[in-house]
């Protein structure tokens, strides 16, 4: 399915590239139309981006269960190549996470090593500066059609946890834990979107668009338990964790719906 997948984005971003080709030809030799429809050099705009993230873990016995909602704002910066194609950035600000399970240790009042199922809900904080290619179509009416792709590095500022433990009496809950240190300091994305954008007046236009954002680097950056043969968290003779010495794998994707406002 995923190989289906890949296929038909790179199908759809062919055929738009052939289309946008078609436009452009046609452009460069109509000097009339030039004249009547120059563009800027650069356009500058407002972006929000409600989005949904998780977690897909690599690790055995790591297991995703939950989505998160978050949120990404911040500023855009297009570049005109051509009339129909843009080279993008700006700098935002993501809310990004996902929640886990996995076999580790719940420390009780007595301050003991307690094996236990975990869930771990991440909250993680990036900014992120994307560097992406964008193909448009001619205006048809007010609207203009648009396809997008490329890469986003995202710098990790702020992470924390929240953590349920499944297998002991009444699952008691810690919250808001600082993980900074748990989470790699940076990610990178590969970005695929399309959207459309409303010509309001002159060069200000209102864009609606979605992206896949895909995480291709490893985010935990921990130690993970040696289970025993029953799948559980081991601890030595003095009661203290037992690692296997390897970090855990997952990386971080989100879906982002764009919400923009251009110059």
């Amino acid at each position: 399915m995923i190989q289906k997948t890949k296929i038909l984005t790179l199908i759809l971003f062919g055929l738009l590239f052939l289309n946008v080709s078609a436009q452009e030809e046609s452009f460069e030799n109509d000097p009339i139309d030039q004249t009547q429809n120059e563009e800027p050099k650069f356009r500058f705009g407002l972006q929000v981006s409600p989005q949904i993230s998780w977690l897909s873990p690599n690790t055995k016995n790591y297991e995703s269960e939950a989505n998160k909602l978050g949120l990404n704002y911040g500023l855009v910066t297009e570049f005109f190549l051509t009339k129909n194609y843009l080279f993008s950035t700006g700098f935002f600000i993501s809310s990004l996470g996902g929640t886990v399970s996995y076999e580790g240790l719940y420390v009780d009042n007595n301050g003991l090593n307690v094996p236990s199922a975990v869930e771990q809900t991440y909250a993680i904080k990036y900014m992120e500066i994307p560097l992406t290619i964008k193909l448009r179509t001619n205006e048809i009416g007010y609207m203009t059609y648009y396809g997008q792709f490329g890469l986003k590095s995202g710098i990790k500022f702020k992470s924390t946890s929240d953590y349920t433990y499944a297998d002991i009496n009444n699952s008691p809950k810690i919250e808001d834990v600082n993980t900074a240190g748990d989470i790699f300091f940076v990610n990178m994305f590969l970005t695929v979107g399309a959207g459309i954008e409303y010509s309001i007046s002159g060069n200000t236009s209102l864009q609606l668009g979605l992206t896949y954002n895909n995480g291709f680097i490893n985010q935990l950056d921990k130690e993970s338990n040696l289970l025993d043969a029953n799948g559980r968290a081991t601890v030595n003779v003095a009661g203290e964790p037992v690692f296997t010495g390897k970090d855990p794998s997952a990386n971080v994707h989100y879906v982002a719906l764009n919400v923009g406002l251009f110059f």
